[in-house]
């Protein structure tokens, strides 16, 4: 079974790096300009910065800027 996250209220606070994983999501998804399916996940986010080929379960990090 695969937990996914919703980081929206880590987002809204946004005082440190937040953690996430491939399948995780939250409200602020903004799809990346090359996703060809963008689902709501943060493989896909414009946001999200993961190391090489984002597996499901990759750790990465969210970069949203308020």
């Amino acid at each position: 079974m695969t937990d996914v996250t919703d980081h929206t209220r880590e987002v809204e606070r946004r005082v440190a790096a937040i953690p996430v994983r491939t399948l995780d999501s939250c409200a602020f998804f903004t799809p990346r300009e090359s996703a060809l399916l963008p689902l709501r996940e943060c493989r896909y986010c414009a946001h999200g910065s993961f190391n090489g080929d984002a597996g499901p379960r990759q750790a990465g990090f969210c970069k949203f800027k308020k």
